[in-house]
């Protein structure tokens, strides 16, 4: 229920025949959320200092986590959304020459993104668990850093910080 969104952005880029993580190392090998507990220790392990490896996300996140998982689910749905069209927007644009409406709608993609960066570090800001705060700090600088541009998306990458955000709101 919670990948959908970044799911969806990967999904697209796929079919769009990117291929972005040919040039990359396999991401962790959990294809399946009912693998539950057990954790990547890449994905567990925030870095030095950050927590114990396989131990640091293996439960669904206190505090106001339900309230705050929600509120960022539907900012990255819509983020997404948005984001989806503008890129479709952008590429037909592209495919009949329409130099200006691509600009229009890259610029518009580019301030989905934006938006559905700053949507994840104010409820980043708002989360009362610090692991729920670091992976939604985490998905807003990742996304932070894409541009209307396929080649941007660091699949990988996303699908680890979901996997970790999906333990994270399981409860």
């Amino acid at each position: 229920m919670t990948r959908a969104p970044l799911l969806a952005v990967v999904v697209a880029f796929v079919l769009l025949g990117a291929g972005c993580s040919a040039d990359r190392p396999a991401a962790s090998p959990i294809t399946s959320a009912s693998g539950g507990a057990s954790a990547a220790p890449d994905a567990a392990s925030p870095g030095p200092g950050g927590g114990s490896p396989g131990v640091t996300e293996t439960g669904p996140a206190a505090g106001n986590a339900k309230q705050v998982c929600t509120d960022a689910m539907a900012a990255s749905g819509k983020g997404v959304t948005t984001f989806l069209a503008e890129l479709g927007n952008m590429l037909n644009a592209a495919g009949k020459g329409d130099g200006k409406g691509e600009y229009e709608a890259r610029q518009k993609a580019e301030a989905a993104l934006a938006t559905w960066s700053n949507a994840m570090k104010e409820q980043a800001a708002k989360a009362t668990d610090g692991r729920l705060r670091t992976v939604l700090t985490e998905i807003g600088d990742e996304v932070g850093t894409m541009r209307a541009d396929i080649d941007s998306v660091d699949s990988a990458k996303l699908d680890q910080l979901q996997q970790r955000l999906d333990t994270l709101c399981a409860g």
